[in-house]
């Protein structure tokens, strides 16, 4: 199939025994086109239905959709496909629950006094486990972003004279991150700049390259793109030879790949994606395994969840499901685990496996509430299981639409 499809379209597929495993067991029960022709081919079918493939309710292409995320050629449309990509909502994920822990968040960022760089030498290192800076990571990874900003504010409201520049540019890279994901997004762009400032003042090569990756990040989801895409290539042209000193080298410069791959998904540039993808993947292989140097989470696990999630994002539910359907992502921080986890949900509802959806959001849940509940995937998932029902929506449906604002 792989070699048929390839052979009479140009496109690289992954299909492997599994996607074949579920196409018998009807767990997928609608392949996009080129799957369907490819099987046609192979086992010398005439027509879909022949393999025994009937169109689901509303077929493969039926990327959940709410009315404000339908598709648009209009440049908000474009901006918001970017958004997609990145995993930020359109308006943020804040509602009144996490409000005030953002809200502080912002007002410490505001409440910025320039400092002195004064003498590196002199100043104190504050790299202890319970820094907030390390706790705002920690809480990020976590999936819990009330958390996570809360630590941020803390962290903020220490930043002087005193914090060495590499703890302060950290420290402004955890706040812009969480901003971004917030929908705050000039306030993520001034610390994104503090931060890239800071990090030049510390000589810490990683950390830099760090901070330039959170940049493009925030570039990207302000509507610049094409200028984030820009910053990304020259940057890692530039690291490139670098890469592969040390395993901080290859987890930053791998993980500014991985953010290129999915604004190059978000622009519908796949053959780009790929590239950053692969590139990353090489990165990955420098390190051998999985590792959370500078709280990248990076390895080749991570690059195949992006794998994952550049398939999704193109609307290609069955790759998505055929790289990141059995990944074992146990030991990964429990945002990258929950990340996975949504676009499977959204991959399974497009192939009309609704009850593998729900099931999936019901344990991404149960590990990070406060990421799933303020995901669009969540909201557009649960959107269509609620719209698409043919009888009243079970507890677990209706306790999940309530929680994300869905009349069940």
């Amino acid at each position: 199939m792989n070699a048929h499809i390839w052979a009479t379209t140009g496109s690289r597929r992954v299909l492997d025994n599994d996607m074949i495993s579920r196409y018998e067991r009807g767990l997928n029960r609608w392949p996009n086109a080129d799957y369907r022709a490819g099987l046609c081919a192979v086992l010398g079918a005439t027509s879909d239905s022949e393999l025994g493939f009937f169109p689901t309710r509303r077929g493969n292409t039926a990327v959940p959709k709410t009315p404000m995320r339908a598709d648009r050629k209009s440049a908000a449309g474009a901006l918001q496909d970017v958004d997609t990509a990145l995993g930020v909502a359109a308006r943020g994920w804040t509602t009144d629950d996490s409000t005030s822990a953002i809200d502080d968040l912002c007002n410490a960022v505001l409440s910025y006094a320039p400092t002195g760089t004064g003498n590196q030498h002199q100043q104190r290192r504050t790299h202890e486990p319970r820094h907030p800076m390390v706790e705002a990571f920690a809480a990020y990874q976590d999936g819990s972003f009330e958390r996570a900003a809360g630590h941020a504010t803390t962290a903020l409201r220490n930043v002087d004279g005193a914090l060495d520049p590499r703890t302060r540019a950290l420290t402004y890279q955890i706040a812009s991150i969480v901003l971004a994901k917030a929908g705050q997004k000039d306030l993520a762009w001034i610390a994104a700049d503090r931060g890239v400032a800071a990090a030049s003042v510390a000589g810490d090569q990683y950390v830099h390259l760090s901070l330039l990756r959170t940049t493009a990040f925030v570039m990207a989801v302000s509507g610049r793109a094409d200028s984030a895409l820009a910053l990304i290539d020259a940057t890692a042209r530039d690291f490139q030879p670098a890469m592969a000193q040390t395993s901080v080298a290859a987890s930053v410069y791998g993980t500014l790949l991985l953010t290129g791959a999915v604004l190059s998904a978000g622009q519908g540039n796949t053959h780009q994606s790929e590239t950053y993808l692969d590139e990353a993947g090489r990165a990955a292989s420098v390190i051998g395994h999985d590792r959370n140097e500078l709280w990248t989470a990076f390895g080749p696990t991570n690059v195949a969840i992006h794998r994952a999630n550049v398939a999704a994002a193109a609307s290609d539910m069955d790759r998505a499901l055929t790289v990141g359907g059995n990944l074992d992502v146990d030991h990964m921080p429990t945002e990258r685990r929950v990340r996975l986890h949504l676009d499977i949900a959204r991959a399974s509802l497009a192939v009309g496996d609704r009850e593998d959806a729900l099931a999936t959001l019901v344990r991404a849940e149960a590990s990070a509430p406060s990421q799933v509940r303020h995901h669009h995937i969540t909201k557009d998932v649960v959107n269509s299981l609620v719209e698409t029902a043919t009888r009243r929506p079970g507890v677990e449906l209706t306790r999940l639409a309530h929680a994300v604002g869905v009349p069940a």
